[in-house]
């Protein structure tokens, strides 16, 4: 075969290209199940009407790589991928055989789009410029190398409290469970059916996603399952309550690697969590079963899934256009063709139907939606309702956009979106409720919320604010499930997102003591604590660490008489820092340092220490002192206690990237924002076109510095 590019046209089926579809998929991609001819067959059988194309590069010994094309117009090919599958049938390792491709596809193309990317085989973006990357879907694997005793015993706290109250459950109510493994090829179709019908009674038949015996989908999925048991590679895995099937995955695998295809459970038994009494049933029995292999979930996965991961890793759909200047228009182009194309942005979102209420006060929320805050605030202290009442009554009592929306399915509160109306010439924009105290924000959501849900609130929002132009949040982890959600909401809900870049987050893993951590860090340093330390003393200096509510004023006083003979600003809300601090104190959570010399406070700094986490929230020092390094001392002395007393597995300094805090912190990240604008507003229209038209010039300028 001569080496390059061949394309043939497929008649639903890889035919006489399996076989070496099969071995790539063997040498370059662990033998994933998800990419056999077995499952990628049975695709092109039930969902692959239209051209489809194979592309493959070969080689003189073998193929390098293979993939499956479609055209979507406006010269851009795209991978196929019917909803079944979670990742893209694409065997291609390196970004240069991408380009290659590029040119060997029939007529003018403009760009190759790689959907549903797999990252565990590589950042195949690396070294092209062009590319543009999303996150997709935010996977999950659990790895069985060890044994499952070692696994749950790395299972956070509340995880397996909630496991054993739902046993107890179980026991009080003389509930005998029953877990069950399905693997004969001869029993596959009835533990198919099985699982259609329990799916078919839940909120997937509301919505028409639901599998069933008469749907392609179940079809489809009984076919997978019967090829795959045709090997011994399939299994159905049950969990009965008594004689009432309350739960049911499909699995499928291939050498070291376990997929779930697809999972349900009875919601009338959800007091029971049959869902996670299953999961915990599947680990276990994979433990024994694939030992040293890993389960694949390939899911877009909740906080309650990825407590049970060992790993997580991104879903990406990746563009490689002909140039970035292609691309740029292209995604131009590919958002005026929706919205062009009568995108109705009042439609029902997919999943079950959400009733939205609104606050204005942290203080009105009822009792279930104060937990749901409660809940996130064991996340972070910024997600909590101590830091938005502080927030709320030190910078905005007065403020009349101060709103708190919160979706419930049913009657449980699953998620809430706390913001701030602002009105001006053309509308209102909305921002998430914050100021640039915000180190971090993100939406208030419970482990089981879905992208529906958000949808259902940001419909609510813009139905509150016909001249909604815009909508703002930031700053957020981009690397948070919850980020992506927001954001595909934000397109679901009938609005054009885009993303920016915040400020950059130094923080410290902890591990080991203090006394091998600062072993780590530069010999300066070291030296500097201690020759400071001994001079600092010797000249009638200590070094102070306040806690309880009986010294918080003290320490308050102390603080704001070094600020205002600090660098710093003046502060324009001095009540929040203050009410910070002393809710704070309350609740366990403050550590201010203060550094005393014969008396007076020269340096200080507020800590917050919650969750095993102790964040760095206020530093200011005296300058006329600047000689005695106070800021350094207080640092140290606060790194160490949070050490050896807290037994914190993370120090953060939350924002920005000034040089000192390497001197501290061994690892940086992100913090970005998305400003998603509503083209159906006047004012959101020309800020839309304002957005387009400034990232265009900012390329064309780079475009022309780099040629110039």
């Amino acid at each position: 075969m001569k080496p390059g590019w061949q394309i043939v046209k497929l008649s639903g089926t890889l035919g006489v290209h399996a076989a070496a579809w099969d071995a790539l998929n063997t040498r370059q991609f662990r033998s994933n199940p998800m990419l056999h001819s077995r499952f990628v067959d049975a695709l092109l059988k039930y969902f692959g009407s239209g051209e489809k194309y194979l592309c493959i590069l070969n080689t003189e010994a073998e193929p390098r790589a293979m993939c499956l094309m479609n055209s979507k117009g406006m010269g851009i090919w795209s991978t196929f991928l019917p909803s079944q599958s979670q990742i893209g049938p694409a065997l291609i390792t390196h970004h240069s055989d991408v380009s290659s491709l590029l040119l060997a596809l029939p007529g003018t193309t403009g760009g190759i789009d790689l959907m549903c990317y797999d990252t565990a085989f590589g950042d195949i973006s690396d070294g092209n410029p062009n590319t543009t990357v999303k996150n997709h879907a935010l996977t999950m694997h659990v790895s069985l190398a060890t044994n499952f005793a070692d696994y749950w015993s790395t299972r956070s706290k509340q995880l397996k409290k909630n496991i054993r109250r739902h046993e107890r459950r179980l026991e009080e109510d003389q509930i005998h469970t029953r877990f069950v493994c399905i693997s004969q090829r001869q029993d596959i179709s009835e533990a198919v059916i099985r699982y259609a019908n329990l799916e078919s009674k839940g909120w997937k038949a509301g919505i028409g996603t639901a599998i069933s015996v008469d749907n392609s989908q179940g079809q489809f999925y009984d076919e997978v399952m019967h090829r795959f048991a045709d090997l011994g590679e399939a299994v159905v895995y049950e969990l009965w309550l008594g004689e009432q099937l309350a739960a049911s995955r499909l699995a499928i695998w291939s050498q070291g690697m376990i997929v779930i295809l697809k999972t349900t459970y009875d919601e009338a038994l959800d007091k029971y969590a049959p869902g996670r009494l299953l999961l915990r049933e599947v680990i276990q029995s994979a433990f024994l079963t694939h030992p040293g292999n890993v389960i694949e979930f390939y899911t877009d996965a909740s906080a309650d899934q990825l407590s049970w991961s060992t790993g997580q890793r991104w879903i990406r759909h990746i563009n490689f256009p002909r140039s970035r200047m292609v691309g740029k228009l292209y995604q131009v182009a590919r958002f005026g063709r929706r919205l062009f194309k009568g995108h109705n942005p009042d439609g029902k979102a997919s999943g079950q139907l959400a009733t939205v209420e609104a606050f204005s006060h942290p203080s009105q929320l009822p009792p279930d939606v104060a937990l749901l805050f409660d809940q996130a605030e064991t996340e972070h202290v910024e997600f909590g309702r101590a830091w938005f009442r502080n927030l709320v009554d030190a910078v905005y009592p007065s403020h009349e956009g101060v709103r708190i929306y919160v979706a419930r399915s049913g009657k449980k509160p699953v998620a809430a979106l706390p913001i701030l109306v602002q009105k001006y010439a053309l509308g209102h924009r909305v921002e998430s409720l914050g100021n640039y105290y915000t180190a971090v924000y993100a939406p208030v959501v419970s482990s089981d919320a879905s992208l529906s849900d958000l949808v259902t609130l940001l419909k609510a929002v813009r139905a509150d604010h016909s001249q909604l132009a815009s909508i703002r949040m930031a700053p957020m982890d981009p690397k948070s499930p919850t980020y992506l959600l927001l954001r595909n909401a934000l397109k679901a809900a009938g609005l054009a997102p885009f993303e920016f870049f915040c400020f950059g987050n130094w923080y410290l893993p902890v591990q080991g003591n203090w006394d091998a951590y600062l072993m780590t860090r530069t010999g300066t340093l070291r030296s500097t604590i201690k020759r400071m330390t001994k001079k600092f003393q010797a000249d009638g200096g200590t070094l102070e660490l306040l806690q309880t509510s009986a010294e918080v004023e003290r320490g308050l006083t102390a603080y704001e008489q070094v600020y205002a003979l600090s660098w710093k600003n003046s502060e324009p809300y001095p009540n929040f820092v203050q009410g910070l601090a002393r809710t704070c104190a309350e609740r366990g959570w403050l550590r201010l340092g203060i550094a005393w010399l014969n008396g007076k406070p020269i340096a200080a700094q507020i800590w917050i220490v919650s969750n095993d986490s102790a964040n760095i929230y206020k530093v200011a020092y005296d300058e006329a002192f600047k000689a005695y390094t106070p800021g350094t001392l207080v640092t140290a002395m606060l790194m160490q206690y949070v050490f050896e007393n807290d037994k914190v597995t993370k120090v953060d300094y939350l924002m920005g990237d000034d040089p000192y805090k390497k001197t501290w912190m061994r690892e940086r990240q992100e913090r970005w924002g998305m400003i998603a604008y509503n083209p159906w507003s006047v004012g959101g229209f020309f800020e839309l076109g304002r957005e387009v038209l400034g990232r265009l010039a900012k390329l064309v300028l780079a475009r022309w510095k780099k040629l110039a």
